[in-house]
C-alpha cells in the first residue's frame, strides 16, 4: 500500500514483523546525548552526597511530564468534541468524545495529550464509532506534574470501563505499552492500533540516568523506589512479555526514522503478539504518523472490519 503524495514523504510500506532493522544512519534517540553541564554537576554531587538522594532525583526527572503548545488544528478538533471527566485517584481527567455507537478509546503517549489523536476522531465517527480521548493523569489539561506508566495503565482502564464496552484502541507511543498491559489486566478491546508503540518504556530509565551522568547503580535502586511505589515489577511494564498471552487482532505502524522510538520496538512488539499486522513508514517520525491521511483511513478500516467479524 502507498499512501497518496502529501507535503512530506509518506510511503507505507509493509514489512515482515521481524524484517531487517533500520541503517545505522537512521537510529533514533529518544533524549539528547547528555544533560547541559551544571545539570551533570548538580547530579553528581547529590549522588556523591547520598546514593538515595541520586535515586531520588532520577526517578523525579523520569517521571516528570514536559507539557508542550497545543497547535490550532488540536483546538479545532477538540471544538467539535463533546467535554466530558473522570475521576481517578483524586485527579480530574478531561474526557473528550466525537460521534455515536461503540467506543474506540484514544490513547496519547507520554507528555502527550488526547488531542494529539484527534486525526482519528471524525473518521471514526463517520464509520459509525464514538471515538474517546483522554489526558492522562500529570499531561495535558490533567492536574500535576509527574506521572508514570503505572499511572497511565490505570487511567486507560478506568476511562475503558467507563465508555465501554469497547469496539476498538487506538494508542500512540508509551500510550501502546499502557493499553497492552491493560488489557494482559482484562481490559477487553477486540481490536487495537499501534503507532509508533514504545514496547518497553522501563528501559529509558537507564537512557535519563545516563543523561543525567549518574552512576550506574542509580538505576536499580531507582527501579525498586519505583516498584514500592507502585506496587509493580518492572518487567510486568514490558508489552513484549504480555503480547503473546493476546488474542485480539493488532495492526502497528511504525517509522523507520522515528527518532524518540526505535523502528525495532514496534518491530518486536509486533513479532511478540500472534497475528499481529506490522506496516513501516517513511519519514512520518514519532508524531506526524498520527495524522497521516493514509494511516488513519488504514486505521479505521482495520477497526471496521474487526467490528464486522
Amino acid at each position: 500500500m502507498h499512501a497518496e503524495p502529501h507535503a512530506t514523504k509518506s510511503t507505507i510500506v509493509r514489512t515482515r514483523a521481524g524484517a531487517a532493522a533500520p541503517s545505522a544512519g537512521a537510529s533514533p534517540r529518544s533524549i539528547p546525548p547528555t544533560a547541559p553541564a551544571p545539570v551533570r554537576l548538580a547530579a553528581a554531587a547529590s549522588a556523591r552526597l547520598s546514593p538515595a538522594l541520586g535515586a531520588a532525583l532520577l526517578e523525579g526527572v523520569f517521571r516528570y511530564v514536559h507539557r508542550h503548545p497545543v497547535p490550532a488544528r488540536e483546538r479545532d478538533w477538540l471544538a467539535a468534541a463533546e467535554r466530558s471527566h473522570l475521576e481517578l485517584a483524586g485527579r480530574r481527567l478531561p474526557v473528550w468524545s466525537w460521534g455515536a455507537g461503540p467506543a474506540v478509546l484514544l490513547v496519547h503517549g507520554w507528555a502527550g495529550r488526547g488531542s494529539q489523536m484527534g486525526a482519528f476522531a471524525a473518521p471514526l465517527a463517520a464509520a459509525g464509532f464514538r471515538a474517546v480521548a483522554f489526558d492522562g493523569p500529570g499531561h495535558g489539561a490533567a492536574p500535576g506534574r509527574l506521572s508514570s506508566l503505572p499511572s497511565l495503565i490505570d487511567a486507560v482502564m478506568a476511562v475503558g470501563a467507563a465508555v465501554g464496552p469497547l469496539a476498538g484502541l487506538v494508542a500512540h507511543s508509551a500510550g501502546a505499552a499502557a493499553s497492552t498491559v491493560a488489557m494482559g489486566r482484562g481490559l477487553v478491546v477486540p481490536a487495537a492500533v499501534f503507532a509508533a508503540p514504545a514496547a518497553n518504556p522501563p528501559r529509558y530509565l537507564d537512557l535519563v540516568r545516563r543523561w543525567l551522568g549518574l552512576p550506574a547503580e542509580t538505576t536499580a535502586r531507582t527501579r525498586r523506589r519505583i516498584e514500592t511505589r507502585f506496587h509493580v515489577r518492572f518487567e510486568d511494564l514490558d508489552a513484549c512479555r504480555i503480547a503473546p498471552r493476546l488474542g485480539a487482532p493488532l495492526l502497528v505502524f511504525h517509522d523507520r526514522r522515528d527518532a524518540e522510538v526505535p523502528w525495532q520496538e514496534g518491530s518486536t512488539l509486533a513479532a511478540s503478539w500472534p497475528g499481529a499486522r506490522f506496516v513501516s513508514t517513511d519519514d512520518l517520525g514519532h508524531h506526524r504518523i498520527l495524522r497521516d491521511e493514509a494511516i488513519v483511513t488504514e486505521a479505521v478500516r482495520f477497526l471496521t472490519a474487526a467490528r464486522g467479524a
